[in-house]
């Protein structure tokens, strides 16, 4: 199978524009179509095709308000939110200006990736040591 891009986790750096830098999502993939935006030992210098932040009690707040207001100005293609506390993956993709809802299980289930055709993840998988 090819190689349809590149996995980076946090600490690694983002930079939308020079107001928003250094943004360390926790998860972020980038397509070779987009590689050039991969700055060397400098980060992400553009917009990845897809980020995934992992939510704690501390930063709920920031990532399903803050982040998410501020992939969607920048038009990041889709935007995962995974909850551990829930056992719960959301999957957000960019219908226009906005995100939508596109894919979602909790606890169990599937969720699937508009930016990966084919992706299927099984949540009881991701999150197996936080299952009652």
């Amino acid at each position: 199978m090819q190689k349809r891009g590149e996995l980076f986790h946090a600490p690694y750096d983002v930079y939308f524009d020079e107001e928003n830098a250094g943004i360390q999502p926790d998860l972020l993939f980038v397509s070779n179509e987009r590689r050039h935006i991969i700055k060397e030992n400098n980060g992400i210098v553009g917009v990845p095709d897809l980020i995934v932040e992992i939510i704690s009690k501390g930063t709920m707040d920031k990532d399903r308000v803050l982040k998410k207001d501020l992939y969607e100005q920048f038009r990041v293609p889709e935007y995962w939110i995974a909850d551990p506390r829930n056992c719960s993956i959301e999957v957000y993709r960019l219908e226009g200006d906005r995100y939508g809802l596109f894919s979602f299980a909790a606890e169990e289930g599937m969720i699937k990736s508009a930016v990966l055709p084919g992706l299927e993840v099984n949540v009881a998988g991701v999150f197996p040591d936080f299952r009652g």
